[in-house]
């Protein structure tokens, strides 16, 4: 069910399917929320339960064959005080897990050393230069994590010195023979495994977790929890199986960090008085760690993480934080250049959006791309030269074309690349690029030969000001942690008046509504809609809790807004329906020829009530939710 919205940015509202009314007693989520996760295929009475608490995992070397080898090879690197390298990224995903078996094998008696690559140096990735590296400092094991499956010059070369290598990945395996001591990857587990989704710093938990059950050895002695929750939603994995199960144990733990570095990240974040929620890792923790990655010293934030000295910590965040403010004014500057390439291509009628400026910093890119892709909704690509003489690429996806397979089309082209379905890199010659160009444009026509490309947002379900309490969040909070495959709901409410209105720096606006039930706060980013008190509008949106002198209040984040019409046009069956409200609250829905029919169904006669009853009934059960009649 289509709902049309104004001009803007967002062209449609997919309303959803009615669905039973009959509420289920005795349940922990009232019915509003009841009615989200049956939408989202829940089974109520069945598995809502477990939903809420999800079931203990199985062992993991049941799920992962390499596992035990893997694992007893390090115990006894352990045991024999080797030297280890962890060779990690530079993303936060990359750095939580390299930090993470640092800590821990550190504790176990080995001397454990992180090696990342240099963004602009290196690129992604383990690689030969620095397996020799690892050889001149007589280790004989390395660690990857969140990477190595590709780095096929790096396993040879470790081969070659006798190094035993550990592979600990999630990215995309090729399909090619990958000789080295062990791998441990997800698409090596069970089709139903729950450990399928897991981020790099996930399996770097779960390898972890192994040793320390073979050791008997406390987890809680290490910042291992804290870690994977922040890499895990950095890395924007899905919110399903062991990431769900981990994330709602350990994520209201996290301001009881013992790590000095993390502690310090969440005071100048003013968080240390609040749950931490996903948000608040997504929009503040992951940024800050993937802005020192980004454009200086990855090993500046390894530093914060694992340094036990106080005032080093303080001048360690204080570097970061300065990074993290260069990175915002770096990409605001980007962002406005690649706007106006993109504007161009996008009216050119390209499908693929590619974006080349050899001065752009090759650390900001990924940040562009995704913002174009937010603006555009197609496939974005964006690549800036890097210093050994090629250009490094950066994709974001639409969510309609796998960029990984798109890449592998164009591989003939590339140098090297890798990622997943909705992001990837690769690295090109600059001969090369407008041949890319082509390719991916050609991909992307292919793909969405029958793809409605228009921007559309999903409400989960109507709710009135009024049910908007703090039980209702206590309750919205037992279905989380939110992200993907577990999106925090969109709610949709009709006819609120602004009733108080201020405008903030970045085109932000911050408002008070009342929809005749009830009066609250709401906030909308980067609003490019013109609004003035006392309009009446309808709007989409989460539902967060503000804390803001040690006060938590409720407020609204506003996704999009529409005037308020007292008739809506709807489009189901791919036809077109005006429907509205009487004032004696009837509906009334009327087709394309001018036909009407009412809630009271008195629009048919009788000869055509046995024929059509059935059909208006359903075009009416649609216009309720329309029209905020029902959940």
């Amino acid at each position: 069910m289509l709902l049309a919205t104004d001009e803007n940015q967002i062209k449609t509202w997919i309303l959803p399917r009615p669905i039973s009314k009959v509420e289920i007693n005795n349940c922990p989520i009232n019915y509003t929320l009841q009615t989200v996760l049956s939408r989202r295929g829940l089974n109520i009475e069945e598995e809502l339960i477990n939903f809420i608490t999800p079931l203990e995992l199985p062992n993991p070397e049941h799920h992962f064959n390499q596992l035990n080898k893997a694992t007893e090879r390090i115990i006894q690197a352990c045991n024999r005080k080797e030297k280890i390298a962890i060779c990690g990224d530079y993303d936060a995903d990359g750095i939580t897990s390299t930090v993470l078996l640092v800590e821990l094998l550190s504790k176990l008696g080995a001397n454990a050393i992180s090696y990342i690559p240099s963004r602009k140096e290196d690129g992604y990735g383990l690689n030969a230069k620095m397996i020799n590296d690892i050889n001149i400092n007589e280790i004989k094991l390395i660690i990857t994590v969140d990477n190595g499956i590709s780095a096929f010059d790096a396993i040879k070369r470790s081969n070659e010195l006798n190094i035993d290598l550990i592979i600990t990945d999630h990215h995309k395996i090729p399909d090619k023979n990958i000789d080295c001591y062990a791998i441990i990857h997800p698409e090596r587990s069970p089709i139903n495994s729950p450990y399928k989704f897991l981020a790099g710093v996930g399996i770097a938990y779960m390898l972890a977790i192994n040793i320390c059950n073979k050791l008997n050895f406390d987890i809680d002695k290490t910042t291992a929890k804290a870690f994977f929750c922040i890499g895990t939603v950095a890395d924007m994995a899905p919110i399903i199986g062991a990431n769900r199960k981990w994330l709602k144990e350990y994520l209201p733990e996290i301001n009881n960090t013992m790590n000095l570095g993390i502690r310090t990240i969440i005071t100048k974040f003013s968080l240390e008085d609040i749950q931490i929620t996903t948000e608040d890792i997504g929009y503040k923790i992951a940024p800050l760690i993937n802005a020192v990655g980004r454009i200086g010293d990855p090993q500046l934030i390894i530093d914060l993480l694992t340094n036990s000295c106080e005032s080093s910590v303080k001048n360690l965040a204080r570097n970061c934080f300065l990074l993290n403010k260069e990175r915002k004014l770096l990409t605001s500057t980007i962002e406005k250049e690649a706007m106006k390439i993109a504007s161009i291509e996008f009216n050119n009628n390209k499908k693929f959006l590619v974006l080349t400026n050899r001065n752009w910093h090759p650390g900001i890119i990924g940040i562009v791309a995704a913002r174009i892709v937010d603006k555009f909704n197609l496939p974005t690509a964006v690549l800036s030269y890097a210093n050994d003489g090629i250009y490094r690429g950066s994709i974001r996806s639409n969510k309609q074309l796998k960029v990984n397979s798109a890449l592998d089309e164009c591989k003939e082209l590339l140098i090297a690349f890798g990622g997943h379905s909705a992001a990837a890199g690769f690295s090109i010659k600059e001969e090369n690029i407008p041949k890319l160009k082509d390719m991916l444009n050609n991909i992307a026509l292919r793909e969405f030969k029958n793809c409605n490309l228009n921007k559309s947002i999903k409400p989960d379900a109507f709710i009135s000001l009024k049910h908007i309490n703090h039980d209702f969040y206590r309750q919205l909070m037992l279905i989380g942690p939110f992200g993907v495959k577990n999106n925090s709901p969109i709610f949709w409410t009709r006819k609120c008046r602004i009733i108080a209105l201020y405008y903030l720096k970045g085109n932000h606006i911050k408002m008070k509504l009342n929809d005749g039930t009830a009066s609250i706060d709401a906030v909308k980013w980067n609003c490019s809609k013109k609004i003035k008190l006392n309009d009446l509008i309808d709007i989409a949106f989460n539902i967060e809790l503000n804390n803001w002198k040690n006060q938590d209040k409720l407020q609204l984040n506003i996704i999009d807004i529409k005037k308020f019409t007292k008739v809506i046009d709807l489009r189901i069956h791919k036809r077109n329906y005006k429907c509205k409200l009487t004032e004696d609250m009837k509906i009334v829905i009327t087709n394309s020829k001018g036909q009407s029919i009412t809630s009271d169904l008195s629009g048919l006669n009788n000869k055509e009530q046995s024929k059509k009853d059935d059909f208006a009934r359903k075009i009416l059960s649609f216009a309720e939710i329309a029209l905020g009649k029902t959940a």
